[in-house]
């Protein structure tokens, strides 16, 4: 191509972005002790990694390479992903999401839903950006449910369950107790 095209930036943004998700999502995967997360996780992750290999490739069929800047955040997140921290606390942190399905305070504008504003993308890379909205929209519905299942898992405050479990070791010490005084 002769002319640097106007959404080379977009392409290379994608590129990017999905193989840090690939990274992030693996290293999460790897860290859950919740088989069910850990399967949607997988998928994800896997499918992050082909967009990311997508978005490289046809970078390069237009004449151009992946460039690549370091983030320090990037490098946070992916501590906390491979962290034993809960997994409600890395969907809140690491994608925003809610336990209870609320948005966050200030809802992040949605980047999907302007990539198709350049006029001059060309048919080749319309339908990758296609399939991808439609994948990447498919992908956050996988991992809200999972959300949502690990709340409905899990007790809604670790401390009241504790509470709730020594209260029933207590209940039933004192009816050992009481059967061995009758």
């Amino acid at each position: 191509m002769s002319q640097k095209p106007t959404y080379l930036g977009l392409l290379n943004a994608i590129a990017v972005g999905e193989g840090r998700g690939h990274a992030l999502l693996s290293a999460w995967q790897d860290a859950t002790g919740d088989a069910g997360l850990a399967e949607v996780l997988n998928v994800v992750a896997i499918r992050e990694q082909e967009h990311s290999a997508a978005f490289t490739k046809r970078l390069c069929e237009l004449g151009f390479s992946v460039r690549e800047k370091s983030s320090d955040q990037f490098d946070e997140n992916l501590e906390l992903a491979a962290s034993d921290a809960s997994d409600v606390e890395k969907f809140r942190h690491l994608l925003g999401y809610e336990p209870d399905g609320s948005e966050p305070k200030e809802p992040k504008d949605d980047p999907l839903a302007n990539l198709f504003s350049d006029r001059t993308i060309d048919p080749q890379t319309g339908a990758l950006l296609g399939r991808f909205v439609a994948e990447e929209r498919d992908s956050e519905r996988r991992l809200r449910g999972a959300l949502a299942s690990i709340c409905r898992d899990a007790p809604a405050d670790p401390v009241l369950q504790d509470i709730a479990t020594r209260l029933d070791r207590l209940s039933a010490t004192l009816e050992d107790l009481k059967k061995l005084r009758a």
